[in-house]
């Protein structure tokens, strides 16, 4: 019998700057094919009966970078989310985001809830765009909220994606091996996946190779 797909799959999109720079590339044009891939991703997670993919696209350790590429970064995701927001649409992807969306110029929090609430009645595919995100805050944030003792359960539904279901695979591209404070809580029993190819390179044979890896793993979470 064949091993179920993952219920809930995450994307920790790396290697856009290095993808560029090994073909000559300005950091941008990077940026621009990562963002393309993520419309690849989900929609052929969709097409594998995948209920969830969480994407994450916006760090809160990423304002760090140059203003410069962080304002490219910005101008690419308002320029091309309507075109996206039209093939999740058609799809039947349904878009939520985690992270702290205030700290985000009002324009580019305009366009995500824009999106938002364009596809907030689809049921195909949930895409969980994870953007100023950071899995500490998310924690910290929750507590702050919590204002009594919960249980595990509860203290979950305090959390960005708190309506999703736990990660069962986390795929990191670029061959680095590190969580970088992404989804801490989600992902405690989730089997992970370091392929070496850059995000921008990914093609949907390539998220096929992820689903088939996932399904080798033997999940016990804890019985043995």
């Amino acid at each position: 019998m064949t091993k179920p797909v993952p219920r809930h799959i995450a994307f920790i999109m790396d290697g856009n700057r290095r993808w560029a720079k090994m073909k000559g590339l300005a950091k941008f044009v990077g940026h621009q094919e990562g963002f393309r891939r993520v419309k690849l991703a989900v929609k052929h997670c969709a097409n594998r009966g995948i209920e969830v993919v969480s994407i994450f696209a916006f760090s809160t350790e990423n304002w760090n970078r140059e203003q410069a590429e962080i304002d490219e970064i910005f101008r690419i995701v308002r320029e091309n989310m309507h075109e996206a927001k039209d093939e999740f649409i058609r799809e039947g992807i349904k878009v939520v985001t985690s992270g702290d969306l205030t700290k985000f110029p009002q324009d580019m929090q305009d366009v995500l809830n824009d999106v938002v609430e364009a596809t907030r009645d689809n049921t195909r595919c949930i895409l969980n765009l994870c953007v100023n995100y950071g899995g500490r805050a998310d924690i910290v944030r929750a507590a702050n909220l919590a204002v009594q003792p919960v249980s595990e359960e509860g203290f979950a539904k305090l959390l960005w994606g708190g309506d999703l279901p736990d990660l069962d695979f986390v795929v990191r591209t670029s061959g680095e091996q590190r969580i970088s404070n992404f989804m801490l809580w989600h992902l405690s029993y989730s089997e992970f996946y370091f392929p070496k190819l850059h995000w921008p390179a990914i093609t949907e044979k390539f998220i096929d190779k992820c689903i088939a890896e996932y399904q080798k793993r033997n999940r016990r979470f804890g019985k043995n």
